[in-house]
């Protein structure tokens, strides 16, 4: 990509085919494992006594399924039933699971593709910032989802068994709903430990002084605690909700750390 007028409407259509080009083959690549996980299983095969797998079509085993029933084993607890409320349910079920796998595979290889797109037009201090912060993105990312699925979900599903035995019910989600609050509260809980990249980024461009973070701490208590109640279900009587917040608070302060050392510097 070269230096050009971006005011040229050609180049812009230019640079715009150029990322498209980029793209495309993250495109074609999450399509290929949406229709691998949602249709494909893996077989086994023992030749010269080594254990290979290989994909074979398997829509009522496939891979998907196999990752909806490790989720099930590890956060549904004991007497806790999932059901089929609609027909579609489970192939909604297992469609949301094949595009989360998907993009899960696919989003690191979009970053990186933007990023090689975006370097040539940037200084290089925009570069070294550019090229690090995926890396911080990502891992706090996993992170995040990893906190969410071995701390928040585990307890919020043991809450929702305790409440519905106190009530003399039977404890059963619908099995999309089941999905879609793990999805909801993970994707959530993930984007939220991005805090400390958004604060450090803005610091380090001299966009927003460190000074501002400390000094505004009341308010990001005051959105801490609303992004903690957007993504829970409220069903742990302000339990997951104060834990959330206090998580997101502890990150805000360390980024705002970070961010006055990088700013000086």
């Amino acid at each position: 990509m070269t230096q050009d007028n971006p005011e040229n409407p050609r180049k812009f259509l230019e640079y715009l085919d150029e990322l498209i080009g980029r793209l495309r083959s993250s495109i074609i690549l999450f399509i290929a494992i949406f229709f691998l996980t949602f249709l494909f299983g893996f077989k086994q095969t023992v030749i010269y006594g080594i254990k290979l797998y290989y994909p074979f079509p398997d829509f009522y085993s496939s891979i998907s399924i196999k990752v909806i029933d490790l989720i099930e084993k590890r956060l549904v607890p004991p007497g806790f039933i999932l059901i089929n409320i609609s027909p579609f349910d489970t192939v909604v079920t297992i469609a949301y699971t094949s595009i989360s796998i998907s993009a899960a595979i696919t989003i690191p290889l979009m970053i990186y593709q933007i990023i090689k797109f975006s370097l040539p037009a940037l200084y290089p201090k925009e570069r070294k910032a550019i090229i690090l912060a995926p890396i911080a993105i990502i891992a706090l990312f996993i992170i995040g989802v990893a906190f969410s699925i071995m701390v928040v979900l585990p307890l919020l599903f043991k809450v929702i068994l305790v409440l519905s035995r106190s009530l003399n019910v039977e404890p059963t989600m619908g099995i999309k709903n089941f999905i879609s609050i793990i999805l909801m509260l993970s994707i959530g809980i993930g984007l939220s430990f991005e805090t400390p990249v958004v604060i450090i980024l803005l610091s380090y461009f001299k966009i927003v002084k460190p000074e501002v973070w400390f000094r505004n701490w009341r308010y990001a208590v005051i959105g801490a605690f609303f992004i903690a109640l957007l993504i829970s279900p409220g069903a742990t009587g302000g339990v997951m909700e104060v834990t959330i917040a206090t998580v997101i608070l502890t990150l805000y302060f360390i980024g705002a750390l970070i961010a006055f050392k990088v700013y000086k510097k």
